[in-house]
């Protein structure tokens, strides 16, 4: 069976300058009798002080020692968070290698163009990416344990609706799009785990693995390689 993890990381500044953090780990497998991929919602942690982009590091680089995700994780980070950069910074002076993402909102932004400092990902793709894998019956969504993996599994409900919404209300392109304009304002719950269900159907199962050169724009189900 092909195995691996996938640690979306985003961050929220709060009033008083703390650190909100969230941490999604996302699970991926694949039967070798099957040609689909399938995915779990392992894990869901949430910090509303995460400290600073150092501790978080520290954090991050002993959350992934852990077994089983030790060798099989693959750590994808907002970098259009305040502190992004100075987390993805972190991160490399302890000798981790993470995806870097900048989630931008609005029109005009591709689902995944690289760039000199990582990959530009419209914030709107993402989570399409990941309420259609709810959508289509390849997430698992099992951790009710906290209140962080519950406000999650509602934000995934809600950006589902909002799809079946959408594919209802095609007698214009505009109609469509504003509907799904919506998917650009979601909490740091939501970024997070779109961000790991994003580099979870873009990566394969080897985490020493680049991304695809050409980033995928249909759905995960209908995608050939995965």
């Amino acid at each position: 069976m092909a195995h691996a993890f996938f640690l979306g990381v985003d961050i929220a500044s709060s009033p008083d300058a703390s650190l909100e953090v969230t941490l999604t780990m996302l699970e991926k497998e694949q039967e070798q009798s099957e040609g689909v991929a399938r995915y779990r919602l392992n894990h869901v942690r949430h910090y509303a002080d995460g400290g600073t982009p150092d501790t978080l590091a520290d954090h991050i680089q002993s959350f992934v020692a852990e077994q089983p995700y030790i060798g099989r994780t693959n750590i994808v980070v907002n970098r259009g968070a305040e502190s992004g950069p100075a987390l993805v910074e972190a991160l490399q002076n302890r000798g981790l290698d993470p995806v870097v993402a900048t989630l931008t909102t609005g029109r005009g932004t591709g689902p995944g163009e690289a760039n000199e400092e990582g990959v530009t990902l419209g914030t709107s793709d993402a989570v399409r990416t990941l309420a259609e894998l709810h959508r289509d019956g390849l997430l698992e969504m099992e951790d009710y344990t906290s209140e962080a993996s519950s406000q999650l599994a509602r934000g995934i409900q809600h950006a589902a609706e909002t799809l079946d919404a959408a594919d209802g209300d095609q007698s214009t392109p505009e109609a469509s799009g504003s509907t799904l304009e919506v998917l650009d304002d979601v909490d740091v719950h939501m970024r997070s785990a779109a961000l790991a269900a994003w580099c979870a159907t873009e990566r394969s199962f080897d985490p020493s693995q680049h991304l695809k050169e050409n980033p995928q724009t249909e759905r995960p189900n209908d995608a050939t390689a995965r």
